[in-house]
């Protein structure tokens, strides 16, 4: 979740006593934040039928569809890092985690 804030600077130059110099400037600067958690990308890889996840936000749901939209896989996210055995048929899926999506071959 981005997080979007004004950050407001104010310049003042004088040039000594007399005062010949002097100007007030302002400048508005927009600059993003995010959640601790949400910083890193989350990143999703396969080996055989082993699946790792990096980066997972603790809570959350782990959906894996098949092509076709069938859920054959569902699990809740208990460590930001981990690897799940999945016994599923050869073939291509999608994985879900949160607003992360992607598409996993199984060989």
């Amino acid at each position: 979740m981005k997080i979007f804030s004004y950050i407001t600077l104010y310049v003042v130059l004088t040039a000594g006593i007399s005062g010949d110099l002097y100007a007030i400037s302002r400048y508005e600067i927009l600059y993003s934040t995010q959640q601790k958690r949400e910083a890193a990308e989350v990143e999703i890889s396969i080996i055989d039928n082993r699946l790792k996840i990096k980066n997972a936000l603790v809570g959350s749901k782990l959906e894996i569809y098949s092509i076709v939209g069938v859920k054959v896989f569902e699990t809740e996210i208990k460590y930001s890092s981990g690897e799940y055995v999945l016994n599923l048929a050869k073939g291509y899926y999608i994985v879900r985690l949160k607003d992360t999506v992607r598409k996993i071959v199984i060989r």
